[in-house]
């Protein structure tokens, strides 16, 4: 049985930064009380601030501190500690721009913002429809089969890719399209009140369990959960509580089956991979990250150009090696970005590197405007009197994390590869919209 010494979980943290931690716990709480009176147990605005900020920075900063994680950082921890408190404060001052940016969004938004309107036409005409449901399908199945026809192995992608170099992009394309399909098959059956299409897209987005991609699995689930609960008003918060307990244990359940190692040591067990592994170690990686900083200059938006330039092969682009947020990190950690796929630091961490604490402050200003836009329309339109608008209420969410997606990969650039996925996903969409998809 795993003994955790709360000593060093907790002993070395400042008492000045248990205050603040308490401060923040006590916000989100009524936060989610006030939102929970108006939506349910989950909603667009608390899975985004409970899961991106309370969980991953406030839940887990005293984390950051145990020894626990010297099973994954090795040599590194002592580095990382020195810099963890700087970490927590820059993402906290990102945290309070960004939500400025969203008071501000709510003031001055007048009408349905352009992106969420073409999306959700698109989403909502043309994925949901019959045509939409054996395209996707198509798509899902045929990647998969390509996939091993490669000589893919399940449960070992990341390892696997990053030894044939042959396999990335289909892996890449894959688990881009698996996560859309999914929702699109959920929703439609949804809508149509058909278990049978709800089992069908919850089998694909479980299909993510075989590529060995957590996020495939887990959060397209979890999207999909405040799809169907947000507009219902779900309320049932011990039910949810237990969804959630069965997704975690799925996702480290992942791990487990893939074998992961780290340096050569036994496998975590599942509470260690959960509090100190790779799961929600976003702020130890921007500490991470931070540790290497020191040395080098800003990157003054160079990862930002290597990120939206994804679509240009790296062979073909050597800037693209150079200067990819997914290279980059490693090497300011320490680490070999031949073998390591880039550490994930919060939201406003790629801001930081490129600009430092203007470019974050400003950057975590705009990203609040675009996503308090988001948030306001998904309510106002899940809001207003039945039959007043067209809308159907599951896209409209749907709508909202997919655009939350183009605008998160401006801001943070490694997944910048999807819009490009995504938009030709749209782009199909708009012609099945044309060619007036038959329905099932």
């Amino acid at each position: 049985m795993m003994r955790i010494d709360p000593w060093l979980v907790l002993g070395r943290i400042p008492p000045t930064n248990w205050l603040v931690l308490g401060i923040c716990t006590l916000a989100f709480a009524l936060f989610y009380m006030r939102d929970y009176r108006r939506w349910g147990a989950l909603s667009f605005a608390s899975y985004f601030f409970g899961f991106n900020f309370f969980l991953k920075i406030v839940v887990m900063y005293p984390f950051a501190w145990s020894a626990h994680n010297i099973v994954a950082t090795s040599r590194h921890f002592e580095a990382i500690l020195a810099y963890i408190d700087t970490a927590f404060y820059l993402t906290l001052t990102g945290f309070v721009c960004m939500v400025i940016g969203i008071l501000v969004a709510r003031v001055t938004m007048r009408g349905a913002p352009l992106g969420c309107r073409i999306v959700y036409g698109i989403v909502a005409n043309g994925w949901n429809s019959g045509g939409g449901v054996v395209l996707g399908v198509g798509m899902v199945v045929g990647l998969t089969l390509l996939m091993f026809a490669l000589g893919f192995q399940p449960l070992v992608a990341r390892s696997l890719v990053f030894e044939r170099n042959e396999l990335r992009p289909v892996y890449n394309l894959w688990s881009q399209i698996l996560p859309f399909v999914a929702v699109a098959v959920v929703l439609y059956g949804d809508t149509r009140k058909s278990r049978g299409f709800i089992a069908l897209g919850v089998a694909i987005a479980v299909l993510g369990v075989v590529g060995g991609n957590r996020t495939v699995a887990v959060l397209t689930l979890m999207q999909i959960a405040v799809m169907m609960c947000m507009p219902r008003r779900f309320g049932n918060l011990p039910m949810l509580l237990l969804g959630a307990v069965v997704l975690a244990s799925a996702a480290l359940s992942i791990a487990t089956l893939r074998g992961d190692t780290v340096s050569g040591r036994d496998q975590l067990d599942m509470i260690r991979a959960l509090l100190y592994g790779n799961n929600l170690s976003d702020l130890r990686d921007f500490a991470w990250i931070l540790s290497g900083l020191d040395s080098v200059d800003f990157y003054w938006g160079k990862t930002y150009i290597a990120g939206y330039l994804s679509f240009i092969p790296t062979y073909m682009f050597p800037f693209r090696e150079q200067f990819g947020f997914g290279r980059v990190t490693p090497m300011l950690a320490g680490l070999d970005p031949a073998f390591h796929s880039g550490l994930r630091p919060p939201i406003f961490g790629e801001m930081y590197v490129n600009f430092g604490l203007p470019g974050l402050c400003i950057g975590g200003f705009i990203y609040g405007i675009l996503v308090g836009r988001i948030m306001h329309w998904i309510a106002d339109t899940l809001d207003a009197p039945p039959g007043s608008h067209p809308y159907i209420p599951q896209y409209v969410v749907w709508t909202g994390f997919l655009v939350l997606q183009i605008v998160d990969s401006l801001v943070f650039t490694p997944a910048f590869f999807g819009v490009y996925v995504l938009l030709a996903l749209l782009f199909l969409g708009r012609l099945l919209i044309r060619v007036g998809a038959p329905r099932l």
